[in-house]
């Protein structure tokens, strides 16, 4: 499944580059007629300053103007198309290396960046972090193949991406965890938006063996009303998931981030 997923993420990839370079074909052929003119142009005026007189120019045509067009214009065009290349390229990884190849959330690392920088930032000191833990992955993967684990997983993701508003995060920040940032959340929203994923998850039908496995999440809620790091939340996060699970899981448990909290509180990272 995860091969499957790199193969497609590589064709989407090339596909965007093949209409990239399409799109810029223009421009590459204007750099490059632009280019060669200039050239031209530059090395007849050069040859006539220094030879002097229209007749003295002739013999030099084949310097200023066939040697560009034979060589010049052919290396400004192959130039050009590489530098439109490269830069698709780039943005293309940069977008693979910031997003999780099998469920196309943001990874751990990035989601949690994100969150320092939005919870941080000037008029975003409130809102709420959902942990989203998938129950009994491991149960999946035993019975019925890592394959159908990587499906459940997926699916999941799918619904949690469909549940939230545009402005929200989701990352992929374990195994079987996702996160999801409110930022300006109230507790009636992310109340709202836990038990919308909650319930869609537990309706959903999975059938990867011919067979329906029921999936269910449990969910830790978080909120928060002043400056928050990514640890701060992710742990308290943590801890309501753990009561979740302990009181029977596909249920969901949310607690308050204190004022106050304690520096030597221990880090995810």
């Amino acid at each position: 499944m995860i091969g499957q997923q790199k193969l497609e993420s590589r064709g989407r990839m090339f596909s965007k580059l093949s209409a990239f370079s399409n799109r810029k074909w223009f421009q590459v052929t204007l750099l490059t007629v632009a280019g060669t003119l200039a050239y031209i142009a530059i090395s007849w005026a050069l040859q006539a300053l220094v030879f002097g007189g229209a007749d003295a120019v002739r013999p030099g045509l084949l310097t200023a103007f066939i040697l560009p067009v034979l060589f010049i214009a052919p290396l400004l065009a192959f130039l050009g198309l590489k530098l439109h290349e490269n830069a698709s390229l780039k943005q293309q990884y940069a977008q693979e290396l910031a997003h999780d190849s099998l469920t196309s959330c943001l990874n751990g690392t990035l989601f949690s960046a994100a969150i320092d920088v939005f919870a941080t930032g000037t008029g975003r000191r409130k809102g709420a972090l959902l942990m989203v833990d998938i129950d009994h992955l491991k149960r999946i993967n035993e019975h019925i193949g890592y394959s159908a684990g990587n499906q459940a997983i997926s699916v999941i993701a799918g619904i949690i991406r469909s549940t939230v508003r545009s402005g929200d995060l989701v990352g992929r920040i374990g195994g079987d965890e996702f996160g999801v940032y409110l930022p300006g959340a109230s507790k009636e929203n992310a109340e709202k938006v836990a038990e919308r994923i909650r319930h869609a998850v537990s309706e959903v039908r999975f059938e990867p063996s011919g067979s329906n496995w029921p999936l269910t999440v449990s969910v830790g809620a978080v909120l928060f009303e002043t400056e928050a790091t990514a640890d701060d939340l992710l742990v308290a996060a943590d801890h309501q998931i753990r009561i979740a699970k302990e009181k029977g899981r596909n249920r969901i448990e949310s607690t308050r981030l204190p004022d106050s909290r304690s520096s030597s509180r221990p880090s995810l990272h």
